[in-house]
Formats: C-alpha cells, sequence, structure tokens
C-alpha cells in the first residue's frame, strides 16, 4: 500500500452545522433551502483519516467545495485500501462536517460477492450513528468491465434513512435510489454532455429512445479529468455550469483525487473554473423552463433555463439574444 502523505497535524474545526439534504425534484435541498452538489473526487480521504493523515490540505485545497466523494476500499495493485470500518467512517464524517463537507461513501468498487455482507453491515452501524452529511452511493461504475450486484444492497440502504443512489446509469433502467450519479462521455465534445443530467431526469435518453424518466436529482459524477482535457478551463466552466443549469450539481473529477494528492496548478485552474460554474447560477435554476439557443454554429451548444444561459465553445464573446449579461470575460456563463 502507498500513500500521498500530506503531513501536519489535524487543526480544530469551524463547527459548521450541516442539515440533512432532501430533495425537490431535480435538486437537493438543505434544511429546506435549494443546495447545489460541489463535489471533489477523494477516493482514500475516510482511509487517509483513519490511519491518522493529516486531511486538513486537502480541504483547504478545496475552499468552496462541498462534498467529498469517497471508496470505502480499493483493490487496485499497490495504491489500494481496506475499509477504515464504521468508527472510523463516523469520526471523519463528524470532522469533515465541521468543515462544511458531506460525504458520498461508495461502498462496492468491485463486483467481489465477499464484499457485499460487509458493505451491509457497514451501512447499518452508519445507519445507527445517523451521520448529517453521509451520501451512500452502492457501486462505481456497476457495469463497466465489471458486474457489481447493486441491489444486494438495495434493502439495507432503502432502510438507513439515508439519500442514496445505486450508481447505475450505464443502464438506467436499473437504477434505483434517491438521487442518480451519471459518468458522462469522456470525449472530444464532452463539455456538452452536461446535458445528459436533464435526458436522464426526463427520459428518452442519454443511451435510447425508450430511457425511462428519473425524477431525482442528477449529478455528473466522474467527469473528464483535466490531464484528458488539456486543462481546458473555458470547457470546465462551460460544463460545471451546465451541470448547475440541467442537474444537481458535479463532482471534480482529477488524477490526484484518486489518491488522495494535492492538486497540481493546472488542475486548480480546472477546478476553480468548475467552481466558478457551479456558482453560477441559483441552486434551484434547474426548475425553470428548459430551451436549446441554436447560434448557427456560434457554439458547440448553448442552453438557457430560466434566467440563465451556458454557452459552450463560443465563437464569440457577444450574447445570442438581447436582454443578457455576461458573467465570465469568455461569454459562457450568463443571466438576465
Amino acid at each position: 500500500m502507498s500513500w500521498f502523505f500530506l503531513g501536519g497535524t489535524r487543526a480544530g474545526g469551524s463547527d459548521i452545522t450541516l442539515s440533512p439534504l432532501t430533495t425537490s425534484g431535480p435538486i437537493f435541498l438543505a434544511g429546506g433551502a435549494p443546495w447545489r452538489w460541489k463535489g471533489v473526487s477523494a477516493f482514500p480521504l475516510a482511509a487517509m483519516f483513519g490511519l491518522g493523515q493529516d486531511i486538513d490540505p486537502f480541504l483547504e485545497a478545496f475552499a468552496g467545495f462541498n462534498l467529498l466523494r469517497c471508496f470505502d476500499y480499493v483493490t487496485w495493485p499497490g495504491t489500494g485500501w481496506e475499509s477504515p470500518g464504521a468508527d472510523a467512517w463516523i469520526e471523519f464524517l463528524r470532522y469533515v462536517g465541521a468543515r462544511g463537507f458531506y460525504a458520498e461513501n461508495v461502498l462496492l468498487t468491485d463486483d467481489d460477492p465477499r464484499r457485499i455482507e460487509p458493505a451491509k453491515r457497514l451501512v447499518q452501524a452508519l445507519a445507527a450513528a445517523r451521520p448529517k452529511n453521509l451520501l451512500p452511493e452502492i457501486g462505481n461504475e456497476p457495469t463497466t468491465h465489471k458486474s457489481i450486484d447493486t441491489r444486494a444492497l438495495k434493502s439495507v440502504l432503502a432502510a438507513s434513512g439515508f439519500l442514496y443512489s445505486s450508481g447505475d446509469y450505464e443502464n438506467s433502467t436499473r437504477f434505483f435510489g434517491l438521487f442518480l450519479t451519471a459518468h458522462t462521455p469522456r470525449d472530444g465534445e464532452w463539455p456538452r454532455k452536461a446535458h445528459d443530467l436533464l435526458e436522464y431526469h426526463n427520459g428518452g435518453g442519454p443511451s435510447a429512445p425508450s430511457d425511462p424518466a428519473h425524477k431525482v436529482p442528477i449529478v455528473a459524477d466522474e467527469p473528464m479529468r483535466p490531464d484528458q482535457a488539456g486543462f481546458n478551463v473555458q470547457d470546465y466552466r462551460a460544463y460545471f455550469g451546465t451541470c448547475a443549469l440541467l442537474g444537481a450539481g458535479a463532482t471534480f473529477h482529477y488524477e490526484g483525487g484518486k489518491f488522495g494528492r494535492l492538486p497540481t496548478a493546472d488542475e486548480a485552474r480546472c477546478a476553480s473554473a468548475a467552481l466558478e460554474g457551479l456558482n453560477a447560477f441559483p441552486a434551484d435554476a434547474p426548475k425553470g423552463g428548459y430551451r436549446r439557443i441554436d447560434e448557427q454554429g456560434g457554439s458547440l451548444r448553448t442552453y438557457a433555463v430560466g434566467n440563465s444561459m451556458v454557452r459552450v465553445r463560443p465563437l464569440t464573446t457577444a450574447a445570442p439574444e438581447s436582454g443578457w449579461t455576461a458573467i465570465d470575460s469568455d461569454g459562457i456563463l450568463w443571466r438576465r
């Protein structure tokens, strides 16, 4: 097992009180107020915390984000880890909650059936402790190069009282839960694929016209990494702005996040652009009326919901219609 050691000692928290999340159609609510998912990949962070490592530099590097996506265990050769256990998870949730973070615990990361019973026991122990800031996800990419039996944990999650997701999205007919975590395509036009969140919610896509509607908040949970996307900050602003407009938010995913490493300078710039997109619009914006604006080649895509608009890869900084005010200097995020 190898770790990226962050060093230092644990500092005192700011004692932030987080409200349990609920849902309202396409969005989350915290204490009855609209809340947007602003996540970051932090796969081993709970395990690192359980080993006594200092996670404060990581949390400080992502100030402004509000959710940590953690894996309970990983079997990668040389860099994997085992579950820190219920007690460590409970203390981790308390610690990061005092610093303003919710946490997504991905319970199953492979399809080894021997992992199912320990996952059930972990959920039961966490449910007994009732942390306010936990959102379990049963499986990571359940049918991508594996076959995770997400339904094996359905009854224990349904009884837990947590907002949870099965993790199924590849074939969305398999999905169950109270929010859906989608991994949108990582291709040359990846920023416009944030539109998939709207299709998951409304039905008729993104995989086939027969796809059912999932009337829950939809989150983009593992989009293109900056090293895969050429560190293009404009694309990150557009993608995450679209996720804020057409879905319930998104998770910033980067190579170092898989190992608990701090972001590089280039990754940090992309994270900052992602946060700009996530913060650009009111958290209840997805409840407005949607339309697509055809710029006749002036952008890759332009999406508008109510009084908010995102232009993906615009060719100019000029608004496609009158009455819009730019939020950023690149002509990507707009309001009126």
